[in-house]
């Protein structure tokens, strides 16, 4: 109800033509992980959701691949916002973390997070969570606490204004034991988020920055 007080209702028309965009952008985004991901958990399991967030972290559309991420997801996104502040979220940042207590998961749960702007406007997040065959930690058996079960990442900007973080990638390949997939899989969730900040522009683009607005308001 607050969002619909808040944007008036748009052509319902143009309302469905987004609702089914953003629909495709989540799709895109799913189908470019499971096409660039190294290891089987994510492209054969499916271990993984991709998802577009408004501004303030509501969920507006989910590529599904566990639903069970869908909350977590939402609360990790929060998390950032949380953390860095409106002012400290740039375009051209990557957010990540691992926090099993932030995301609700284990620590092979990798979640990116990218925000997206339309000129100085921060529109939305596209966010991925998926499933790293290894994080470290103690290999097979029973750990006792969180220490034993590897690297742990807290809310860090994996990218910022466009500059990657290169000391945080030589700190998880060298708390890994297959750096070369974990980087792969580092790159197949940075392109699904990429791809969904390029697609949801795009939708911005063709059908105006307060249409994708007041639509996505009517619909969630």
């Amino acid at each position: 109800m607050k969002n619909k007080e808040k944007y008036p209702a748009t052509d319902p028309i143009i309302t469905e033509i987004i609702r089914n965009g953003v629909l495709a952008v989540t799709e895109e985004m799913k189908t470019n992980l499971t096409r660039t991901a190294y290891n089987i958990i994510i492209y054969e399991a499916l271990d993984f959701t991709v998802g577009i967030f408004t501004p303030e972290g509501d969920t507006v559309s989910i590529g599904i691949g566990l639903p069970m991420f869908i909350r977590g997801m939402s609360e990790t996104v929060k998390a950032k916002i949380k953390h860095f502040g409106y002012d400290g979220i740039k375009p051209g940042d990557i957010y990540v973390t691992n926090d099993a207590y932030l995301t609700g998961s284990h620590l092979n749960h990798m979640t990116f997070t990218l925000p997206i702007f339309a000129g100085d406007e921060l529109v939305g997040f596209a966010c991925c969570m998926a499933h790293w065959i290894d994080i470290g930690g103690t290999l097979g058996g029973m750990t006792t606490d969180i220490y034993s079960e590897g690297l742990q990442l807290p809310i860090l900007k994996y990218q910022t204004e466009g500059v990657v973080n290169t000391d945080l990638e030589e700190i998880i390949k060298m708390n890994v034991r297959m750096p070369a997939r974990a980087m792969g899989d580092l790159r197949a969730q940075v392109t699904a988020v990429k791809t969904g900040e390029n697609r949801f522009s795009e939708l911005i683009g063709r059908y105006g920055k307060e249409a994708v607005k007041q639509s996505i308001a009517a619909i969630m």
